[in-house]
C-alpha cells in the first residue's frame, strides 16, 4: 500500500487523472488510477505554509541548474497534524527530504537519465496529559528510504524509443504499545501446541506491550519500448513492456508479553492467549509481468477514428498465469465524440491470506484459585488451528463502459454510462469448531502445595467456536453513470461554472453463509447453532459537485465556491431472513430445517433480530466550501479555504436515528512565498 501522507506536496509537478479502461502498462487497473509526477527543472526556492485547525505543514523547494552537470531538485517538508482542534492528545508528525537529479543529456541517443532519493521519517505518538494515573505508551516510528532510476532514449533500431524505471524502497518500523490490564487474574496461557497443560495464574493487574518490528522492502522495474509509423491516413503506435515487482518484510514481526514473569499474557489490541510471531514466515511477493498495446489511430477531414488493443499477461505470486485483455474505440465528427471500452482486470491473494499464521484457542478446564498463592493453579486447552488457503484464487473485475462527449468554444458536457462486475473477491465465511473439554477434579489438596487432580471419567464435553475461513465468495455488480459539464463561461464577468454528477447501483452477493449461538440455552446439553445465508445488499448512490469559480484578473483574484450535492445514499437487505435454513447440535451434526417450519416457535432460540434488516436512507444534504487564491507580481500567493462555510450542520433523521452528516467547520490557509528569482 502507499502511504498518501508521504507524498510531499513540494515535490508535486502535475497530478493526472486516468479514467475509464487504463492502458495494460497499469496493471490490475481497470476503472482508472491517479498519477503523481513529480518536479524537474530550474526553479526558484520556494516556501510553502499550510495550516488548518489540526495540520500544519511547511516545505521548501528549490531546482538548480547545474550547466553542463544536469539539474537538481531538492525538496524538504514537515508536516504535523493532531486528533482533533480541541483535543491533543494523539499526534502525527513527517519529515520528508527528496533530491532528484536530471543527469546531462547524451544528445547522440537523446538520452535522459533521472536520478531520485528521498528519506521519510514519521512518527504516531501519545501526549501524556499531567493529571493521568496510568501511564500509557502508544508510539509508532518510520524511516524509509526511497531511490529511483529512470530514463529515455531514442535509437537508430527497430527500439526506437526506449524508457525504464526502477524504483525501490526499505523501510525500519517499530510500533510499540504498552497499557495495563485490570480484570485479572488470568491463567497464564503460552502453549505453542495443541495440549493440555497446568498453569498458574497473572496479577489483578499486569502491564501489557506489544513490539512490533518491521522491514518492509520494495523494488518494482520497468522497461518499454514504443515505435511509431504512419501510412496513408493511420498513425500506428506499438507500446511494449516488461514489468517486476517484488514486495517482502525482513523484519522480526510482533514480541508481545506482560513481565519477565509473565510471558505470553495477551497484548494491546489482540486477545489473552496472544503468541509472538514474525514476517519472516509469509514469503516474499514476486509478480513478473508483459504487456502490449497497438493504437490505431484514422483522421480525416471532419473526423477522427482511434482504436487501442491491449493485452496484459501477469505471473502473479509465481504461481497464477493471468490474461488481462483491453479494448478501447473512439471516433469524433465535428464537435461530437462516442467512445467505448472494455478491460479485465487481476488481483491476486494477499501473501498473509495464502501463508496464514497459527490461531490459537485457549479455553479453561479447571480453574482453582486459593487463598495461599502456592496452591492456585489452573488447568488450560491449547488448540492450534493452521488454516490452509491454497483454494484461493485471484479475483477479477470485468469492465465495460460507453460514453459521448460534446465539445464546444464555450462548454464541454461528457456522459458516461458504465457496468463493474467483481467475481471471486475473498470473503470470511464461518466454520464451526467443537473441541473435547474434559472435566477434573481435585483427589487431594496437600497445605501449602499444588493440589492433586485427576480427569473425571466420561465427563466430556464439546466447547464450540466459530472460526472464520477465507473463500472466493464475494462479487459486486455495479451499475452507473456519470455526467460533467464544464466550460460554462461567462467572460464579461469571468466567471465559469462547472458540475458533475455519478449515479451508483449496486448489488453486493456473499456466498457463505453465517453462523450464530442461540439466543438463550448457551451451555445446555441441547444448545444448536444456528446456519444462516448471508443476505444480499442493495446500495444506490447519487452525489454532485457544483463549482463556480470568479476570476477578478485585475486583481489577481479567483473565488471558488464548491457545493457538495448528497442526493442520496440508500441501502438495503435483500432476500435477507431471520430465520436459519440448518442448524448444528452439540454433537455438530448439521441438521436441515425444511422451508415450512423455519418460522415456527421451535425455532425461536435461533431467529435474528428483525433491526439488522431495517434500510437506511439519507435525505438529501449539501456541504458549502470556499476557497478564496490571490497571487502577487513578484510570484507570491494566498490562499484560504472553509469547508462548510456557513457552518450549516443540521440534524437528520436516518434509520430512527438523529444525525449530523454535514461535515464541522474546518479553515485554514497557504502561503507560497518566492525567496528567490528565477533563474
Amino acid at each position: 500500500g502507499i502511504d498518501l501522507r508521504y507524498i510531499s506536496i513540494a515535490n508535486v509537478q502535475s497530478i493526472e487523472v486516468i479514467s475509464g479502461v487504463a492502458s495494460p502498462k497499469y496493471g490490475n487497473l481497470s476503472t482508472g488510477g491517479i498519477l503523481v509526477k513529480s518536479k524537474v527543472g530550474s526553479s526558484p526556492l520556494i516556501a510553502n505554509v499550510n495550516v488548518t485547525s489540526t495540520n500544519y505543514q511547511a516545505s521548501l523547494t528549490k531546482g538548480i541548474d547545474l550547466q553542463r552537470s544536469g539539474v537538481l531538485n531538492t525538496d524538504f517538508s514537515y508536516a504535523y497534524s493532531s486528533g482533533s482542534p480541541t483535543q491533543r492528545k494523539t499526534y502525527y508528525q513527517t519529515f520528508n527530504l527528496g533530491l532528484r537529479w536530471k543527469t546531462p543529456e547524451i544528445k547522440a541517443l537523446k538520452w535522459n537519465q533521472f536520478v531520485s532519493f528521498r528519506v521519510i521519517h514519521s512518527d504516531d505518538g501519545l501526549r501524556h496529559e499531567p493529571d493521568e494515573e496510568i501511564k500509557l505508551v502508544s508510539d509508532v516510528k518510520s524511516s524509509t528510504f526511497q531511490f529511483g532510476l529512470s530514463g529515455d532514449l531514442e535509437t537508430n533500431l527497430f527500439l526506437k524509443n526506449i524508457t525504464y524505471n526502477i524504483n525501490g524502497s526499505i523501510a525500519n518500523q517499530r510500533s510499540f504499545f504498552e497499557g495495563y490490564l485490570y480484570n485479572g487474574p488470568y491463567p497464564i496461557i503460552e502453549a505453542m501446541e495443541s495440549g493440555t497443560y497446568i498453569t498458574a495464574f497473572s496479577p489483578n493487574i499486569f502491564a501489557q506491550v506489544k513490539d512490533i518490528r518491521g522491514l518492509p522492502i520494495n523494488i518494482n522495474a520497468r522497461i518499454q519500448s514504443n515505435q511509431y509509423f504512419h501510412t496513408g491516413t493511420f498513425d500506428f503506435n506499438l507500446e511494449t513492456g516488461l514489468q517486476y515487482s517484488l514486495d517482502d518484510n525482513r523484519g522480526k514481526g510482533r514480541v508481545s508479553n506482560s513481565s519477565v514473569s509473565f510471558p505470553n499474557m495477551g497484548s494491546i489490541g489482540s486477545t489473552i492467549g496472544s503468541r509472538s510471531a514474525t514476517f519472516e514466515y509469509t514469503p516474499a511477493s514476486k509478480t513478473f509481468s508483459a504487456y502490449h498495446q497497438t493504437s490505431f489511430k484514422r483522421e480525416g477531414a471532419n473526423n477522427i477514428q482511434r482504436l487501442n488493443l491491449g493485452l496484459r499477461y501477469d505471473l502473479m505470486l509465481m504461481r497464477y498465469n493471468l490474461f488481462s485483455p483491453r479494448l478501447s474505440f473512439s471516433t469524433k465528427h465535428s464537435n461530437l465524440n462516442f467512445r467505448a471500452a472494455w478491460g479485465l482486470s487481476y488481483k491476486s491473494p494477499a501473501m498473509i491470506q495464502l501463508h496464514p499464521g497459527k490461531s490459537f484457542i485457549d479455553y479453561t478446564n479447571l480453574n482453582y484459585y486459593a487463598e495461599n498463592p502456592n496452591e492456585r493453579f489452573a488447568i488450560v486447552t491449547t488448540y492450534v488451528y493452521q488454516p490452509s488457503n491454497n483454494h484461493l484464487k485471484p479475483n477479477f473485475t470485468n469492465f465495460g463502459e460507453v460514453g459521448l462527449d460534446w465539445t464546444s468554444s464555450k462548454l464541454n458536457l461528457q456522459v458516461t454510462f458504465f457496468r463493474k462486475e467483481l467475481q471471486r473477491g475473498i470473503q470470511h465465511t464461518d466454520e464451526l469448531l467443537l473441541l473435547p473439554r474434559q472435566a477434573y477434579e481435585i483427589v487431594e489438596a496437600p497445605e501449602n502445595e499444588l493440589p492433586i487432580v485427576q480427569p473425571i471419567l466420561g465427563d466430556v464435553t464439546n466447547i464450540p467456536r466459530i472460526v472464520n475461513v477465507l473463500k472466493n465468495n464475494y462479487m459486486v455488480n455495479t451499475n452507473g453513470i456519470e455526467f460533467v459539464l464544464s466550460g460554462l463561461k461567462w467572460n464579461e464577468t469571468n466567471t465559469e461554472l462547472n458540475f458533475r454528477y455519478s449515479y451508483l447501483n449496486s448489488l453486493q452477493t456473499d456466498d457463505g453463509f453465517d453462523i450464530r449461538s442461540p439466543n438463550y440455552v448457551v451451555g445446555d446439553d441441547d444448545a444448536r447453532f444456528g446456519v444462516y445465508d448471508n443476505h444480499q445488499l442493495r446500495r444506490i448512490r447519487s452525489i454532485g459537485t457544483l463549482t463556480l469559480i470568479q476570476h477578478i484578473p485585475a486583481l489577481r483574484f479567483v473565488l471558488t465556491l464548491i457545493t457538495e450535492l448528497d442526493f442520496k445514499d440508500y441501502r438495503i437487505n435483500v432476500n435477507a431472513s431471520q430465520f436459519p435454513y440448518a442448524y448444528y447440535d452439540i454433537n455438530g451434526v448439521l441438521i436441515s430445517i425444511p422451508e415450512s417450519e423455519r418460522d415456527s416457535p421451535t425455532y425461536n432460540d435461533l431467529r435474528r433480530d428483525t433491526n439488522i434488516f431495517e434500510p437506511s436512507d439519507t435525505p438529501l444534504f449539501a456541504n458549502f466550501n470556499l476557497q478564496i487564491r490571490k497571487e502577487t507580481r513578484q510570484g507570491h500567493s494566498f490562499g484560504f479555504y472553509a469547508y462548510n462555510a456557513p457552518w450549516y450542520n443540521p440534524e437528520y433523521e436516518v434509520s430512527g436515528s438523529r444525525i449530523q452528516l454535514n461535515s464541522k467547520l474546518q479553515v485554514g490557509f497557504n502561503l507560497s512565498l518566492m525567496l528567490t528569482e528565477p533563474q
